[in-house]
């Protein structure tokens, strides 16, 4: 039996080996995955305060690091069903009348930092379209809209790469009482990853050539 042993002992060294080396590969595995896991943003956009136009939009950070607003997009679909765009990172409305010299600037703009667990009310649905006439004129002002998409636009703090997240509210309009807001989803999705980051170059580099007077 010894003998045995000491004659299959390099076939047994070798074995112990390779299990040892694919434990520690699926324990390396299993930490990049939770690494991974905890650099990946996690944005929720809802709806609260009501079930109208007047219902406030809420954007929240449930991702483990900061990240940073860049831009706001909604997209409107008329009874037609065409699709008409508007990049409102502004509060706009606050302006209206310009600004005190007391005013904190960031009351009127979307735009900044999320801390992990941190939340922005974006301000009533009703608002977000009005903001949207006001910087698209294309769009009609006073449209019984059949639906929308909320589209965030962010930054990550660890590889300051783009990502981002969307989600599509249904506007129902009733024979009668105010026009009622339904989410089409569950929870919003996602847009990350190599396709989706060029999407959204693509969308803010198409707004930075419509902004721009030359």
């Amino acid at each position: 039996m010894i003998q045995n042993l000491v004659h299959y002992a390099p076939l047994i060294t070798a074995a112990m080996t390779c299990v040892t080396a694919l434990i520690w590969i699926v324990y390396l595995s299993v930490f990049l995955q939770s690494y991974r896991r905890q650099q990946r943003p996690s944005i929720l956009i809802t709806s609260g305060a009501g079930k109208d136009l007047d219902a406030h939009c809420f954007v929240t950070n449930l991702g483990l690091e900061p990240v940073y607003l860049l831009d706001v997009v909604i997209d409107l679909i008329d009874p037609d069903g065409n699709v008409v765009r508007a990049v409102i990172p502004e509060r706009n409305e606050r302006w209206s009348e310009g600004p005190e010299e007391d005013d904190d600037a960031r009351r009127a703009t979307n735009v900044g930092t999320l801390s992990s667990g941190g939340e922005r009310d974006l301000g009533r649905f009703r608002t977000l379209i009005e903001r949207a006439c006001t910087e698209n004129p294309a769009i009609r002002s006073g449209t019984a809209f059949n639906g929308l998409e909320v589209t965030v636009v962010a930054v990550t703090a660890s590889q300051a790469e783009l990502c981002g997240a969307s989600r599509c509210y249904q506007i129902d309009h009733p024979a009668e009482g105010k026009p009622l807001l339904r989410a089409r989803s569950i929870k919003a999705r996602q847009l990350q990853g190599y396709f989706a980051r060029k999407n959204l170059t693509r969308l803010l580099t198409a707004q930075l050539r419509i902004s721009d007077p030359a």
